[in-house]
């Protein structure tokens, strides 16, 4: 991931984790609930708050969270206590390791289009690594986002990588992932000119 990108993240930490704890996010819980094996081990990737991460392990699942933010991985802390031992700085895609262990799911929300194409590429393949044989990868990605510059960079100086559904799709392909399943949802925030594209895909 980017400085710029992370940059923004780790000076406005407290402020990004006020925001991600008041959106709206049933339909993205319940998008996560009924594509993840019950009860299975879960690696998330960029958990902002800790907000997805806290609500799956009342869930029953065990969660290990990672952000590339050092300074949001203290705001997860501190909103969340209960992920203490769970939640962990790592920068995409060089954090990703077999040292990691095996996952029955890992998910990423609002994070992949933070990274170029060939950053992505190097998180998905990573991803398919860490899943267990049959595990499911869910994924959060802008299908609209009206403020983002022509150069890929929002004014905040975030990166914005925008792809087709059939380019999220190819990717996925490439790396041994099918992705089975899609739902389009609305800004859990309410801003105009922002709308999602949640996708759930399958390793064989």
């Amino acid at each position: 991931m980017g400085y710029s990108t992370l940059d923004y993240y780790n000076q406005n930490a407290l402020k990004v984790a006020e925001r991600y704890e008041s959106a709206d996010v049933i339909q993205l819980h319940d998008f996560l609930l009924s594509s993840l094996k019950p009860g299975g081990r879960l690696l998330e990737l960029g958990c902002g708050s800790g907000r997805d991460a806290a609500f799956m392990i009342s869930q029953g699942f065990k969660v290990l969270a990672t952000d590339g933010s050092a300074s949001v991985v203290e705001q997860a802390k501190i909103h969340h206590p209960e992920l203490s031992g769970h939640v962990v700085h790592l920068k995409l895609p060089g954090g990703l390791s077999s040292k990691l262990g095996t996952y029955d799911g890992i998910y990423a929300v609002a994070v992949l289009m933070h990274l170029s194409v060939q950053e992505i590429e190097s998180t998905i393949s990573a991803v398919n690594s860490l899943l267990a044989t049959k595990g499911r990868f869910v994924f959060s990605v802008p299908a609209r986002r009206d403020e983002v510059m022509t150069n890929e960079f929002d004014f905040k100086g975030r990166r914005f990588t925008t792809l087709s559904p059939e380019g999220w799709k190819n990717i996925c392909l490439k790396y041994n992932l099918q992705i089975v399943r899609t739902m389009i949802s609305e800004d859990g925030l309410g801003r105009d000119g922002i709308v999602w594209m949640n996708c759930l895909a399958e390793k064989p």
